[in-house]
């Protein structure tokens, strides 16, 4: 068993996990600092929560994208960016500003009765924890996530995870969840093979 020092908010430190099974996988994890943005989301979850939607939220859950255009939400997005480009190749910075990058942000409240089926999801999926809580389980890497504050973890496509019901009491957890829709570009790639088959072209 490996157990990972836990990083206290005011170091500069972040984990990277490789896991195989028989695939490779690598989950990215970190601890945000902005107290007070992470204390301004969880009040805005708190208070937007759609129950009008059917998903795999059992529980509270604002409106799909909610997050989207927030000051709190592209903060932490820019620090997450700035923090793992040398570590994460999805967030490489060359390649990061070659893609049509777009998110799907949106917020969860999960207290005593809730629960999040199993699903996976197509994109990479972040999560920022923005209290203590229900744990987070990925059966499929024989992994379980206990939440704290600040801490965040980012996941590669398709990889199944959720929360198992709450039956007990305690502290409401309160998360930011986002998808980060890598979009083709399909213009821009192809001016890009046409200037390639171009240069390639000129060396034969």
């Amino acid at each position: 068993m490996i157990i990972l020092d836990e990083i206290k908010q005011e170091e500069n430190y972040s984990h990277n996990l490789f896991v195989t099974y028989p695939k490779t996988i690598q989950i990215s994890h970190g601890v945000y600092d902005n107290v007070i943005d992470m204390m301004n989301m969880c009040t805005m979850i708190a208070q937007n929560l759609d129950t009008t939607e059917l998903t795999n939220v059992y529980g509270g859950k604002t409106p799909w994208g909610f997050f989207n255009n927030k000051p709190e939400f592209t903060r932490f997005i820019d620090y997450v960016f700035n923090k793992h480009q040398n570590s994460n190749p999805f967030f490489n910075k060359q390649n990061w500003y070659n893609k049509n990058i777009s998110f799907d942000s949106w917020g969860n409240e999960i207290k005593k009765g809730d629960s999040v089926a199993m699903h996976t999801h197509k994109d990479h999926h972040l999560i920022l924890y923005l209290t203590e809580g229900a744990p987070l389980i990925l059966p499929e890497l024989k992994m379980t996530i206990h939440p704290k504050k600040g801490h965040y973890y980012i996941f590669p496509p398709y990889i199944s995870h959720g929360v198992p019901k709450v039956e007990e009491d305690g502290k409401t957890r309160y998360c930011l969840v986002t998808n980060i829709l890598d979009n083709a570009d399909w213009k821009k790639n192809k001016l890009i093979k046409e200037a390639t088959d171009a240069r390639e072209k000129k060396q034969y």
